[in-house]
């Protein structure tokens, strides 16, 4: 059990560093895959027939689709989502589930 204020100790720290750096390797490698998935695919449409049917062409949708959750990795490993918590919201809800 780890109290709020406390430092945790060296070996959670180490853990966590190490969680940190994974999340961010797999990440460039998840961008790198990105952008040679979808440029192949952009390159196979544009060698082939390049029609739309007045929509967005099919290497749109891998792209968006998959676009969108790059975005939601980036988010993770870069700990933008976690930024945003600070120490009074932490301490705000564990006045509240007291």
């Amino acid at each position: 059990m780890t109290t709020v204020g406390v430092a945790p100790p060296d070996d959670e720290l180490r853990r966590l560093a190490i969680a940190s750096l994974k999340r961010k390797r797999k990440f460039g490698e998840d961008a790198l895959a990105f952008v040679l998935v979808n440029g192949a695919l952009w390159l196979v449409w544009a060698l082939t027939d390049r029609s739309t049917g007045g929509g967005m062409p099919w290497p749109g949708w891998v792209s968006a689709i998959w676009g969108f959750f790059l975005v939601l990795d980036a988010w993770r490993a870069f700990g933008w989502a976690e930024s945003r918590i600070t120490e009074a919201d932490i301490e705000r809800e564990l006045s509240r589930r007291r």
